[in-house]
């Protein structure tokens, strides 16, 4: 026996006292994954809670969106009074789950007029250490309790008329700032009517009145102290050269008489917009009554006779900054927006339903009267403040995107597509 222990350690070596290392070392590899199974198992558990109370936190914001939301009139009048970057804090509220929320409203629009624009922004939170917090937004407008605003586009509609230079009223014409419907449009005009300003000025000392005129609107006349260069150089987000840039037609020196037109195809008598003094037509049985384009005004125009309605955009010259001039003659009707970088003068019993924006620092001095940038003149031109017509003209020559937002009833608040969240564990 003794032989054969001694030739098994002589083949194999001497495995004497390692049988209990073995056994420790399996038993700490065994301990080691155990407590890493029992930290991973209580991590998850506190991920599946904080995610829990993330959610919990979410709803406890809805539920502050859903408190102003539903009880916006009753802080309407502190809303209403926030100036531009202004917050109204409606503190921190407790739900019976114990979870809370604090909404907040958040005045964005910029100061001088227009629809107000709102973020309405509610934070919520859950319950204990996990609990976390969101943050949700989302923006609104509201027809505010002033009534007679209009949701901004750029500068270009918060009066009849806007004019950085001279104006000049005289021999029985006048402009209006309260809105209306142009005459017969009653049944495509879906909006509420917002009076504006008559006749909005950089400087009201270079406005004058002569002879029988007349001038009313919510005032009649206001002066605006912020237009400048930069006022003119955008419509919304849209560049002034991309607008131009946009026109269907061009009409360059001369007197023209627009007129709506049609034409046959398949069968049917559709509005022939290829005709290049197709601008519209007033009648709402006419196949062109939809049809509003963006036209660009060169130099020295004039409409007498005719109807014309769209987006007219007095052109100018980059290298002389001259621009245009855009006259309105013998029983002329037009209807939308007239954005002009240059002189406008509707007389001679013309109509005008819509809105004027005109930059007369780009006044061509050769065409415009050295002292009548905007002029109403030569008997019974009349010119009036109409959403309808403006809103028509966005929408339906392309621009839609610019266009206002529909208003809200008095006392309410409307919902705009944009909303956003922020989460925080």
């Amino acid at each position: 026996m003794g032989n054969v222990l001694s030739r098994i350690r002589t083949r194999y070596g001497d495995t004497e006292g390692i049988v209990l290392p073995v056994i420790i070392l399996g038993l700490v590899v065994m301990s080691t994954l155990a407590v890493a199974a029992v930290m991973t198992a209580g991590d998850e558990q506190k991920s599946s809670q904080a995610m829990r109370q993330a959610s919990t936190a979410f709803y406890a914001a809805e539920a502050g969106f859903n408190q102003i939301y539903a009880q916006w009139a009753t802080y309407e009048a502190q809303i209403d009074s926030l100036e531009p970057g202004d917050t109204l804090d409606l503190g921190w509220q407790k739900l019976s789950t114990g979870s809370s929320y604090r909404p907040l409203v958040i005045r964005l629009d910029n100061a001088g007029g227009g629809q107000p624009l709102y973020a309405l922004q509610a934070e919520g939170r859950g319950l204990g250490a996990l609990a976390g917090m969101r943050t949700l937004r989302l923006l609104v407008t509201s027809s505010g309790s002033g009534g007679g605003e209009g949701y901004k586009l750029g500068e270009c509609c918060e009066a009849a008329v806007t004019v950085r230079g001279y104006a000049r009223l005289q021999d029985d014409t006048g402009l209006d700032g309260h809105d209306m419907n142009p005459p017969g449009w009653d049944d495509a005009c879906t909006n509420e009517l917002h009076d504006k300003a008559g006749l909005t000025m950089l400087d009201t000392t270079k406005f004058t009145a002569d002879g029988s005129t007349w001038m009313d609107g919510e005032p009649p006349l206001a002066q605006d102290n912020t237009l400048s260069d930069a006022t003119w150089d955008s419509l919304g987000s849209l560049a002034w050269q991309d607008l131009a840039a946009m026109a269907e037609k061009t009409f360059h020196d001369g007197t023209w008489t627009p007129r709506p037109s049609t034409k046959i195809e398949a069968g049917e008598l559709v509005c022939d917009t290829d005709d290049p003094l197709n601008l519209g037509s007033n009648d709402p049985t006419h196949p062109c009554f939809d049809y509003f384009p963006i036209v660009l005004i060169s130099d020295n125009v004039t409409f007498e006779f005719g109807h014309a309605q769209g987006i007219f955009v007095l052109n100018w010259d980059e290298a002389t900054d001259q621009g245009s001039e855009f006259d309105l003659e013998v029983d002329q009707t037009l209807a939308g927006l007239i954005l002009g970088k240059g002189c406008v003068e509707p007389e001679n019993n013309s109509r005008t339903y819509g809105a004027i924006f005109v930059d007369a620092n780009y006044r061509n001095l050769h065409l415009c009267n050295s002292d009548k940038d905007f002029d109403m003149n030569d008997g019974d031109a009349e010119l009036h403040y109409s959403t309808c017509a403006i809103d028509r003209a966005l929408t339906l020559s392309g621009l839609e995107e610019y266009a206002e937002p529909e208003f809200p009833d008095e006392e309410g608040v409307t919902m705009l597509v944009s909303r956003s969240f922020l989460e925080v564990f």
